[in-house]
């Protein structure tokens, strides 16, 4: 006769395969300077990626179901955003992650913008006076 586990020990055992089940953020983002970021997981199969702009997800809405480990997030505004995943069907959210946008300034765009043209008429002016005379 063979020996039978106890139902404790054998839960014991499978504990951990269920808690790898469920879908897991990978180091998401905290910040987004540019309002774009990529939000990526761990999942079995497919998930569920809901976005709030309150901690409490009155607002939520899916914006991803599938079975891609990855969704890039862009065109956000200033503002904070919260993301929770689930492998698709399930009841509970098994993950949440909150990310803070906010967009460089006007005054450092517009420096960003003169810097760029400076190089632009440098470099115009270089293959100006570069170039062979007849």
């Amino acid at each position: 006769m063979r020996p039978i586990l106890p139902a404790s020990l054998l839960l014991l055992l499978l504990l951990p395969l269920a808690a790898l089940a469920e879908p897991r953020f990978d180091d998401p983002p905290t910040d987004s300077r540019d309002g774009g970021f990529t939000l990526e997981w761990n999942a079995e199969g497919a998930v569920e990626l809901e976005r709030a702009s309150g901690p409490d997800f009155d607002d939520a809405r899916v914006i991803y179901r599938g079975g891609d480990t990855s969704s890039v997030i862009s065109g956000l505004p200033d503002g904070e955003y919260r993301f929770r995943l689930r492998a698709e069907g399930a009841d509970d959210w098994a993950d949440e992650a909150r990310v803070e946008v906010a967009h460089h300034s006007l005054a450092r765009a517009f420096g960003f913008f003169a810097l760029g043209g400076a190089v632009f008429l440098v470099l115009i002016v270089a293959i100006l006076r570069g170039r062979p005379r007849d």
